[in-house]
C-alpha cells in the first residue's frame, strides 16, 4: 500500500508522507483505499497545492497543461492507431483480422483522453469533483471495452457521451473555447453514428480525433490562458 505514495510529487511526501503512513497502518485497507490513493496521487500532480521554492503558479500552471496536452495527444494517437489496425493487420486462418490492438487502444486512449478532458476544465487548486468524474467515468469505460461483449457496447457508446459532457463542462468553465467544443461535439456525434449505424472503426476513429483537438487547446492555453475564470 505505501508503494501507492510514490505516485505523489515529493513535496507532498514530505508534508504528509508519514502521517498518512501512519493512518494507513492503524486499520485494514481495502480496494476502495487503494483507488482512493491513486486518485489522490492523480489530483496531487495536476493541481498542486503544495509549492516547492523553485516553483511559481505561473510555471506549475504551464506544466499542468503540457502534461494534460500530452495525454490527450498520446491517448488520440493510441486511439487512431487501434482503429485504423483493424483494417491494416494481416488475415488470419479464418480471414479475420486481429481486434486486440484496437480495443488496447480504445481503452488507454479512453484513459488518457478523459483524464486531460476532466482536467482541463478544473482550475488548479479546485476541490471541484465534476472534473474527476469525468476523468473516472473515462477510464472506467475504457476498461469496460477489455471486458468484451456486452460491455464493450456500454463502453463504445459511453465514451462518446462522456466526450460531450466533458466538453460541455470546459466550455462553462472557460477552459475551451466554443469552436473546440463544437469539435468535439461533431467527433462524439460522427462516433455514436459509427456505433449505432454499423459502420464500424472508421467513423469511431474520430474521438482520436478528439484527443489530438484537445492537446492542442491544451498546449494553445500555455500561451493564452482564458481571460474570465470560474469556479469549477
Amino acid at each position: 500500500m505505501t508503494r501507492l505514495l510514490r505516485l505523489y510529487p515529493g513535496a507532498w511526501r514530505d508534508r504528509y508522507g508519514d502521517e498518512l503512513v501512519a493512518l494507513l497502518e492503524e486499520h485494514p485497507t481495502t480496494l476502495a483505499d487503494h483507488f482512493d490513493l491513486i486518485r489522490g496521487a492523480l489530483d496531487a500532480r495536476l493541481h498542486p497545492q503544495i509549492r516547492g521554492s523553485a516553483a511559481t503558479p505561473d510555471k506549475e500552471l504551464s506544466m499542468n497543461q503540457r502534461i494534460l496536452g500530452a495525454m490527450a495527444a498520446i491517448g488520440g494517437l493510441v486511439w487512431i492507431v487501434g482503429i485504423v489496425s483493424t483494417y491494416l493487420l494481416p488475415l488470419d486462418v479464418y480471414g479475420e483480422r486481429d481486434t486486440s490492438l484496437a480495443v488496447w487502444g480504445v481503452a488507454i486512449g479512453a484513459g488518457l483522453i478523459g483524464i486531460a478532458l476532466g482536467e482541463l476544465g478544473t482550475r488548479p487548486g479546485s476541490a471541484s469533483w465534476p472534473g474527476h468524474a469525468i476523468a473516472i467515468a473515462s477510464i472506467s469505460l475504457g476498461v469496460t471495452v477489455l471486458l468484451g461483449w456486452p460491455w464493450l457496447v456500454i463502453g463504445l457508446t459511453g465514451l462518446p457521451l462522456m466526450v460531450m459532457l466533458g466538453a460541455a463542462r470546459a466550455y462553462q468553465t472557460d477552459a475551451l473555447p466554443g469552436r473546440a467544443v463544437a469539435a468535439l461535439g461533431v467527433a462524439s456525434v460522427t462516433a455514436l453514428v459509427g456505433v449505432f449505424g454499423f459502420t464500424g472503426g472508421p467513423l469511431y476513429a474520430a474521438i482520436g480525433v478528439a484527443g489530438l483537438v484537445l492537446a492542442v487547446m491544451a498546449f494553445r492555453s500555455i500561451e493564452a490562458p482564458p481571460a474570465a475564470e470560474h469556479p469549477a
